[in-house]
């Protein structure tokens, strides 16, 4: 038999059983059809295993054949050997490294973009969008009457909830007293735990009121997690 003539996906096989004495063998078969004795012949057969109770015991030299049976397996289906793949998890297939950007929904998104500007942050505008530029990431500011799709089911002002990691010299009393000269709703300092450790936090709300927080790391593990 040519390497041609073979099945490489399993999924595409056909399986029979061959009972010797007491034992039962699993085969791949492969029937062309004779157009002189007008009937099918086989074009090929190979051992694919053993029978033993209700599994399929692979034949070292199959397996070796077909390397994807170390994401699937052989069943038995109303006593018929079948192959069935495995499910790949999704997650097997990639890793996440760090949050690119986020979407906050606005009715009024020229007044929440300036609120992120005099944070100090980067806003650059585009055609149907704000951006809202940080060192490693982004916050997109989308128009509540010009939504860019896919969107949200339910993309509502004022749900946003988020940390911001700041770097600092002040203490966040003094940056909290800062923010409260302004007109700024402030709560905290409190201390919270975050995806490096404990660290301390102040609240604000911006004008559509999503709930932003700013943190600085302070390395007492023993911190309320928040």
């Amino acid at each position: 038999m040519s390497d041609e003539a073979r099945v490489t996906d399993l999924r595409e096989a056909k399986f029979g059983i061959q009972k010797v004495r007491n034992s039962r063998y699993v085969f791949e078969y492969k029937n062309i059809w004779d157009p002189i004795k007008k009937r099918s012949k086989p074009l090929y057969r190979i051992s694919v295993g053993k029978i033993i109770g209700n599994e399929i015991i692979i034949n070292d030299d199959y397996l070796a054949r077909h390397p994807q049976l170390a994401q699937g397996d052989f069943v038995l289906k109303d006593g018929k050997p079948a192959y069935e793949p495995k499910i790949e998890a999704p997650s097997s297939l990639f890793k996440v490294r760090a949050i690119d950007h986020f979407v906050l929904t606005s009715p009024r998104p020229q007044v929440l973009a300036q609120f992120y500007s005099d944070l100090g942050l980067r806003v650059e505008k585009t055609s149907r969008r704000y951006e809202v530029y940080l060192p490693f990431s982004k916050i997109n500011i989308h128009d509540e009457n010009d939504p860019l799709l896919p969107a949200a089911e339910n993309p509502t002002p004022g749900c946003g909830d988020f940390c911001l990691e700041i770097e600092t010299g002040s203490d966040l009393h003094k940056i909290a007293e800062a923010f409260r000269n302004q007109g700024v709703e402030v709560e905290g300092p409190l201390q919270r735990h975050g995806a490096k450790g404990a660290m301390q936090s102040i609240y604000l709300r911006d004008p559509d009121r999503n709930l932003v927080e700013l943190s600085v790391y302070t390395g007492n593990e023993n911190d309320t997690a928040g």
